[in-house]
């Protein structure tokens, strides 16, 4: 799989707003952000939209629809779709922007907004202009972007995957994507068995998925002898895989085999990341002669089409393959690890093994949000004299065989720490010394 890339590849932004829905997120402040953002782009021009299963979804794609429209933006509204597939049609509909709305992974009472486009939009609060009533927007109501969107995931799947005959275990968290998977996997051979895949929306009751959910399907990987299972969130672009085992597969092990699969397919090429990824993707790069870039998690898709990378990820099982489109899809990454157990011809239990092994711990501290930035300032004055220091997200201090990293929380008054070492007992000195310093820090300024 030799990529091949187009000359006026461009740069993809993406940016989420999240909050409790008709309180932070309500339909009047909903409706000025689809203004803002028709008014950036200008009148005249087409944004894609959809959402996921959920009430509070439906209700605040209409008011952000409402505010596109009113700004002179056509609006192609996709209805309940997955986020890979709409990305997946901007060049048919030619549209700058992708705009989908969600129930938030982390609380059920929040709404997820996800805004992808060629530029950073602003979206500061200011006056918004609203076209007369002649230039008012289309609104435009479509379901053909599936069959389309099938058949190239397909064109793109490797044929190995049909002589092997899969057992696969899918939860798909009630998401649309789940009316064409069937056929992706049916066409592709697999027999799959399909948990949580209801359009029976009154009992979604797994915003996230929990220990419990991925026990389940772990339990009935082991019970069916099957050969993989994989969770779908409700927007489908994230994925986590579970081996033949019933085991887990850690976000750090998934990106460092289809690492790894990648540069063995196009030698030393570029591989992008958030900070938050293992060292053993530092490591599987360097031994195949790669080159690795680190980036915030909100530049990985900008970063992936500037320098032109042939994989990238993001955690939590958030995987780009730009040789299909620049946008995380959970499904097409399902068909890309399929075709790299067929074609290793080996268990996923055996891929992971050649992942080189790093323990890990991820906590989280409180922290008011305007306090954040003196917990990172701190942070940076006591390792910068002895360690390299990092800053493209939260500080993050690389040591020998071990690094530190300590992020301020997007959504919530949060500091999160990362900490990873090959030796568990450094790792475990390590993350006491760091809980220490926060919490000293918190104590003090926060």
């Amino acid at each position: 799989m030799v990529l091949e890339y187009v000359a006026d590849i461009m740069s993809v932004y993406i940016q989420d707003i999240r909050g409790k829905t008709n309180t932070e997120i309500s339909n009047k402040f909903a409706s000025h952000i689809g203004t803002l953002i028709g008014n950036y782009i200008g009148p005249g021009r087409t944004i894609l939209i959809g959402r996921d299963a959920t009430n509070a979804s439906q209700m605040i794609k209409r008011s952000i629809t409402s505010g596109l429209m009113s700004a002179g933006i056509n609006v192609v509204d996709f209805g309940i779709a997955p986020l890979p597939l709409i990305n997946y049609s901007k060049k048919a509909y030619n549209a700058q922007v992708v705009i989908t709305v969600s129930e938030s992974h982390l609380r059920g009472e929040d709404v997820n907004i996800k805004i992808i486009s060629s530029h950073e939009i602003p979206l500061e609060q200011r006056h918004a202009q609203k076209v007369s009533w002649d230039k008012i927007g289309d609104l435009r109501y479509v379901n053909e972007g599936e069959n389309t969107y099938q058949h190239d995931v397909l064109e793109n799947a490797a044929p190995e995957i049909k002589n092997k005959n899969f057992l696969v275990v899918i939860d798909c968290a009630q998401g649309k994507g789940i009316s064409f998977i069937p056929e992706i996997m049916d066409t592709l051979e697999c027999e799959t068995v399909y948990i949580g895949c209801s359009d029976n929306l009154l009992k979604r009751s797994y915003p996230e998925p929990s220990p419990t959910r991925l026990s389940l399907i772990s339990d009935l990987v082991f019970a069916a002898g099957a050969d993989l299972g994989v969770y779908l969130d409700n927007d489908q672009d994230h994925i986590i895989f579970i081996n033949e085992k019933g085991d887990i597969i850690r976000d750090q092990e998934a990106t460092g085999i289809f690492t790894h699969f990648m540069l063995n397919e196009n030698p030393k090429s570029t591989i992008v990341s958030s900070v938050v990824a293992s060292l053993a993707l530092d490591d599987i790069v360097k031994k195949q002669g790669g080159r690795l870039i680190k980036t915030s998690i909100k530049h990985v898709l900008k970063e992936i089409s500037d320098h032109k990378a042939i994989f990238g990820a993001d955690e939590p099982g958030m995987y780009v393959f730009p040789q299909f489109q620049s946008c995380f899809d959970g499904i097409y990454a399902l068909v890309m690890m399929l075709g790299i157990l067929a074609k290793k011809d080996v268990p996923l239990s055996k891929l992971v093994h050649k992942v080189p092994p790093y323990n890990r711990t991820v906590f989280t501290i409180p922290c008011e949000n305007e306090k954040k930035m003196n917990v990172l300032d701190q942070f940076q004055a006591d390792y910068s004299s002895k360690y390299e220091i990092s800053r493209a997200d939260g500080i993050r201090v690389d040591l020998k065989d071990s690094f530190i990293l300590i992020r301020p929380s997007r959504f919530e008054p949060l500091i999160r720490a990362y900490i990873e070492s090959k030796s568990e007992d450094k790792l475990h000195k390590l993350t006491e010394s760091v809980k220490r310093k926060i919490e000293g820090i918190s104590q003090n300024r926060c």
